[in-house]
């Protein structure tokens, strides 16, 4: 059944359904999290028996803004300072609270959602970044350990120039490692060897049934991520709806027969995703 097709009432149910199946079948570890407790004790009470079951964040810090906020956020970047920081610090107490009720919902671990870059550069400057986000962020990584649970951060796009500060933080691990944001997971790897990294199978690439440029990619990732070291293998951002099906089963044959038959020379020093054009 479709999911447009679904009564809005039903589709809780619905979705827990699909991960069910999609547990079953795929051999996930996780499902996708929730941003409410609700959820999360929905989840965690029908599949906390067989996969893992996060809680989502996406309001913690200051992150790129929208549109239509964009032009207001600039001008209080550099007008307004003590009024930005007086929200980030409201922004983060309410997090915390947050994260208390998620793990007594049965969240078994967090992941932030938190967007800090475009495909080439963060959406502030590092000393901006370093003012107004990395302390509050810091903050946040503590209260989730001081809860017993790891954390991932999720960011798409460019934050080569503030990732220093993101492992400096605290966080577990980073999630994305964007290749259309020009983030290479043989560098992010060899600058952080002991850092959780997820994702870097290029989304892009995804969206097409290319077989040789998925199976490439997932080399890649598998070579520098990969095997032996702290990497969880996904695309790098999510399955989004349209991708074909396909696709993603091709990504998860190869992972399937990497892992299965230790392949994993044929692409170790090109990365066949397209999206670095780093000078």
């Amino acid at each position: 059944m479709d999911r447009d097709v679904v009564a809005e009432a039903d589709r809780p149910a619905f979705q827990l359904d699909v991960y069910h199946r999609l547990v079953d079948e795929y051999d996930w570890a996780a499902i996708p999290g929730a941003y409410d407790p609700a959820s999360i004790e929905r989840a965690k009470s029908t599949l906390g028996h067989k996969a893992l079951v996060p809680a989502f964040e996406g309001s913690g810090v200051f992150w790129m803004p929208s549109g239509e906020n964009m032009m207001d956020f600039a001008v209080q970047l550099f007008e307004q300072p003590k009024e930005l920081h007086a929200e980030a610090r409201r922004k983060c107490d309410t997090a915390k609270v947050f994260f208390k009720k998620a793990v007594d919902a049965g969240a078994d671990f967090f992941v932030l959602t938190y967007d800090f870059g475009y495909n080439d550069a963060p959406f502030v400057s590092p000393e901006q970044f370093a003012d107004l986000v990395t302390p509050y962020l810091t903050e946040i990584v503590q209260s989730i350990h001081d809860l017993d649970r790891k954390v991932l951060l999720h960011s798409d796009g460019c934050v080569e120039s503030i990732l220093d500060q993101l492992y400096a933080t605290g966080v577990d691990g980073y999630q994305s490692v964007d290749p259309q944001g020009q983030m290479d997971i043989k560098e992010v790897r060899a600058q952080y060897p002991d850092w959780i990294l997820m994702g870097n199978v290029a989304c892009n690439i995804l969206q097409d049934i290319d077989e040789g440029k998925i199976k490439g990619s997932a080399h890649y990732c598998m070579t520098h991520g990969g095997v032996g070291k702290a990497y969880i293998f996904s695309t790098s951002n999510c399955i989004f709806h349209g991708m074909p099906p396909q696709s993603y089963k091709i990504m998860l044959d190869e992972y399937n027969r990497i892992v299965d038959e230790g392949i994993l020379d044929m692409f170790e020093n090109s990365n066949p995703s397209g999206g670095y054009k780093r000078a």
